[in-house]
């Protein structure tokens, strides 16, 4: 992927900038989603994520008490999954953060770029005499998405190795890391780079697609993210965001931390995220209602959908775990549900 195919994948993907998984995606996609079963395929995601860099002697010890994760216990060869949210326990964002090898400490936060000032001011409201700057660092860094069948041959080729499922490796200062396989498309990794490092031309091997189908492959993975007409509806655990990884149980204080604990150990998770089809294509997004049949009242929300290979559209959704078989599932508009079973297991990650 040199600078011009990248640069032909941005402008391909601007139709969704800002909103992963936004409803308005470009019903021309058949084909590139097809791709995606079929062959390795690459896009761009700086249109859709920006990055916030943490900077400082107090950086680390600043994000610990702020995040669902541990941030202490990050080093540069990690890519993390991590939550941050209000006083309630609800998710007011989820982030990618890494850390570069920099003496100081630079801690990097990916998130949907329509997020990003509004998090950044949050967050710079609560540095009070800790040694931190924070800032938009979006310009700064490159990322990539390469998935399909192929794209771990292509990785080895030019890594010299293939990262295990949540791993990162680097060769300078570009890294890979895998993400979470998803039900359909198994082979899923995400590059990411200073705007200045040049991305090794043998992934031009890949197809260009936009980044609709991406969002795809997150959500055939079963991989959530908090969108603006998602912030503050859910608690980690309404969408599984503890068992990827997201939240850990150990560490000290942070916003929303007692709720998050109590939801974990008092009793059974009610809540859960789940992943379905609709054969219809309604043009219904993230936050939109889930329905059940007999029932008028909203029993759960949409957390992400996307077009889907074949036709039709996949849906993540979450709903009380006892609602799944008290009848048929509906989009807002009406539109069946059929239930897919998740890649991945709920297990208690505290057991």
């Amino acid at each position: 992927m040199n600078e011009a195919t990248l640069a032909t994948t941005t402008a391909a993907g601007d139709g969704a900038a800002g909103s992963p998984c936004a409803p308005g995606m470009a019903r021309g996609r058949r084909a590139e989603l097809d791709a995606a079963l079929a062959q390795p395929v690459h896009c761009s995601l700086d249109a859709d994520l920006g990055v916030i860099a943490v900077r400082g002697a107090d950086a680390v010890s600043f994000l610990q008490g702020q995040l669902t994760n541990d941030s202490a216990g990050l080093d540069s060869m990690q890519v993390q999954p991590t939550g941050y949210c209000t006083a309630k326990g609800r998710l007011l964002a989820t982030f990618e953060q890494w850390r570069t090898a920099e003496p100081e400490g630079e801690v990097l936060l990916q998130l949907p770029r329509e997020l990003l000032p509004g998090l950044l001011k949050r967050l710079s409201m609560f540095v009070l005499r800790a040694k931190v700057r924070l800032g938009d660092a979006s310009q700064a860094w490159r990322t990539e998405a390469l998935f399909g069948p192929g794209s771990a041959a292509l990785v080895a080729q030019a890594f010299g190795t293939v990262p295990a499922v949540g791993a990162t490796a680097t060769t300078g200062a570009l890294r890979v890391t895998r993400m979470p396989p998803g039900t359909r498309c198994a082979e899923r990794f995400v590059l990411r780079a200073p705007r200045e490092v040049a991305v090794p031309a043998s992934l031009g091997e890949a197809r260009a697609v936009a980044s609709d189908v991406w969002w795809w492959s997150q959500i055939d993975a079963a991989v959530p993210i908090v969108v603006a007409a998602t912030q503050e509806s859910f608690v980690p655990q309404m969408i599984n965001f503890e068992v990827l990884g997201g939240v850990n149980f150990k560490k000290g204080c942070y916003p929303g931390q007692e709720v998050v604990a109590r939801s974990q150990y008092l009793g059974k998770l009610r809540r859960r995220m789940s992943l379905a089809h609709a054969a219809a294509e309604p043009a219904l997004g993230a936050g939109s209602d889930l329905l059940v049949d007999g029932s008028a009242e909203p029993a759960g929300k949409v957390v992400a959908t996307a077009l889907a290979p074949g036709g039709g559209l996949d849906v993540l959704f979450e709903c009380p775990v006892d609602r799944l078989d008290a009848g048929a599932l509906r989009l807002a508009d009406g539109s069946a549900l059929a239930l897919r079973p998740l890649p991945y297991q709920l297990v208690d990650v505290t057991a």
